[in-house]
């Protein structure tokens, strides 16, 4: 059933099959399906401008009470995501996102994504020596009124560290 509820909502990446959809009892309304195609849409662009560090997107696309839930430590708020963006940008300034899955149901979105960059700038304590990274990872969104209230992000941190010689492989 998870498949089938899910399967008109998702946005797949090129070579990826949908599941076949077979029970039609949760057919979304037209209305839903626009409201989720609205929401990918927003944050397709919300992730280009988060790994390219375009503030002005960003400041486009997201409520002003933007509620970072990835940075108790950090400040939480779109200032505070701004700074964590365009610091990342400055440490990994050829950081680039294949944006693998995309999946909208009302509305929460989550992404699944894959970045690659290379350490330019010194990193939590470890001198940029130019190593290359590969980190895979998921962010969650919730919207309202078309712009991002909410963001939670999961990402293989353990790959990431050993990647920039913190730790041994």
């Amino acid at each position: 059933m998870y498949k089938e509820f899910l399967a008109p909502r998702i946005q797949l990446g090129p070579g990826r099959p949908a599941y076949p959809r077979e029970d039609t009892t949760m057919t979304p309304t037209a209305q839903d399906q626009d409201f989720e195609t609205d929401n990918i849409e927003i944050i397709t662009r919300f992730e280009h401008a988060f790994r390219a560090s375009d503030q002005a997107t960003i400041d486009e696309l997201c409520d002003p009470g933007l509620v970072d839930h990835n940075a108790p430590d950090d400040d939480p708020t779109l200032a505070g995501f701004k700074k964590k963006v365009a610091g990342f940008k400055a440490i990994f300034p050829d950081l680039q996102e294949d944006l693998q899955d995309i999946i909208a149901s009302g509305d929460t979105v989550a992404t699944r994504w894959v970045v690659t960059g290379s350490q330019q700038q010194e990193f939590m304590g470890i001198p940029a020596a130019g190593k290359t990274i590969r980190v895979e990872g998921m962010n969650f969104y919730r919207l309202k009124d078309g712009r991002v209230t909410d963001m939670w992000t999961q990402f293989d941190g353990v790959a990431l560290m050993q990647q920039v010689g913190a730790f041994p492989a």
